[in-house]
């Protein structure tokens, strides 16, 4: 009888020591990633620029200091001000550049502020193009 309780023991201690976890199944699909590139993490205008693209948005402007310099305080505002109706407002070119993205077309007169204030690219439809026209062709 002695030997049949040996030999339970001796089983039990083995299957108890077979069922624990694996390590290597556990550790499988939890690799440590490689390591980001570091200039990645900085944001370009172009890259900026593309995510307001991919957007659609029918009118895309870039605004900019006349003088090249970053955009400040005051120049948010009136940026704040002129575009209240845009959909996206990014900061791009560190500082020195807003892009504007909408699918509204603005007032003349928030237009006409804007280039007054900024030197204004456009990269989508004619801001100041009539899309109510009445034409015949």
């Amino acid at each position: 009888m002695k030997s049949s309780k040996i030999n339970g023991l001796a089983f039990l201690a083995v299957l108890l020591a077979s069922c624990g976890a694996n390590d290597k199944i556990l550790r499988s699909g939890r690799e440590t990633p490689a390591p980001a590139s570091v200039g990645s993490a900085t944001s370009t205008f172009e890259s900026d620029l593309e995510s307001v693209r991919t957007a659609d948005f029918k009118y895309i402007f870039v605004l900019r200091r006349k003088d090249g310099g970053v955009i400040d305080a005051a120049d948010r505002s009136v940026i704040r001000a002129h575009t209240d109706g845009a959909n996206r407002r990014v900061s791009a070119d560190d500082g020195r550049a807003f892009i504007i993205g909408t699918n509204f077309q603005m007032p003349p007169d928030n237009i006409k502020a804007l280039y007054d204030h900024f030197a204004v690219e456009i990269f989508a439809a004619d801001p100041l193009a009539n899309t109510n026209a009445n034409t015949n062709k």
